[in-house]
């Protein structure tokens, strides 16, 4: 019996940790490891965030398609203007046909463009949308859009004397 409970405990100590589901909160946990490892601060979720990633999703599945570009031309951030967040900078991360976090932002991270997105320091928000599959054709997996962004800082109005 003691042998037994050795064993069990040998494998559980051996096996791998159980992967973190793809979850907004998995996906950020994950970025913010890589941006701490390097002397980053945290990204934040930002709701007005979130809706646009959500938007950016709809756009994407209601045109079939699966790029940067939304379906009617101009550029993938106006929809984050069109939720109240005015931005100082952008960036758009996609990812498609990933089982975990961990491998869907290391995925990012092997990505010059993408690496750059998730470790800016210009970089304080993101918002993120997730569907299972993708949304131009049959596929296993989640779909990811990231969207990154620092709210631009207006000055104080100086004060009359």
């Amino acid at each position: 019996m003691k042998r037994l409970a050795l064993l069990l405990l040998a494998l559980l100590v051996a096996s791998p940790v159980v992967a973190a589901e793809i979850t907004v909160e998995s996906i950020v946990a994950e970025m913010n490891e890589y941006r701490r490892a390097e002397g980053l601060g945290p990204l934040f979720v930002d709701p007005r965030l979130t809706a646009a990633a959500e938007d950016r999703m709809d756009d994407m599945l209601d045109s079939g398609y699966w790029r940067h570009e939304p379906s009617g031309g101009g550029s993938p951030f106006a929809v984050v203007m069109r939720h109240g967040f005015e931005f100082s900078m952008a960036g758009e991360n996609l990812a498609t046909g990933f089982e975990t976090a961990e491998v869907l932002v290391e995925s990012w991270m092997l990505s010059p463009g993408h690496r750059v997105n998730v470790m800016s320091p210009n970089f304080t928000s993101v918002g993120i949308a997730i569907i299972d599959g993708h949304v131009a054709r049959r596929a296993e997996g989640k779909s990811v859009v990231a969207v990154f962004a620092r709210e631009m800082v207006r000055p104080l109005p100086k004060k009359k004397k």
